[in-house]
């Protein structure tokens, strides 16, 4: 018998506005992600939303060092060149499905 487990993989990245933070970002989405990202209706809350998905974890912490979590707010808070670098992990993660799609 086999056991069900989380087989994608994990790579690690820096920001450039914050090169000592450790990001580590999943290389892909479940299933069941996918179909959240089918009800959401317009680019930049999809964009969003698969950035909570991808990322595994994060070194970010608050005024407290307490660890911030990653959800719409705080992924907000990024300079656009820190988000872009993270949209950019996630889009060479998800080219698969645009692989797909020029197949059909």
């Amino acid at each position: 018998m086999t056991k069900l487990f989380d087989v994608r993989k994990v790579k690690t990245l820096n920001l450039p506005s914050y090169p000592d933070v450790v990001i580590e970002m999943y290389d892909g989405l479940l299933t069941d992600q996918i179909g959240v990202l089918n009800k959401v209706d317009n680019d930049y809350d999809r964009g969003i939303e698969v950035l909570r998905f991808l990322i595994k974890s994060w070194s970010f912490v608050d005024e407290e060092d307490k660890p911030v979590l990653i959800k719409k707010e705080t992924l907000g808070k990024l300079p656009v060149r820190d988000f872009t670098v993270l949209m950019n992990t996630a889009t060479e993660s998800l080219s698969f499905l645009e692989e797909k799609k020029l197949k059909n």
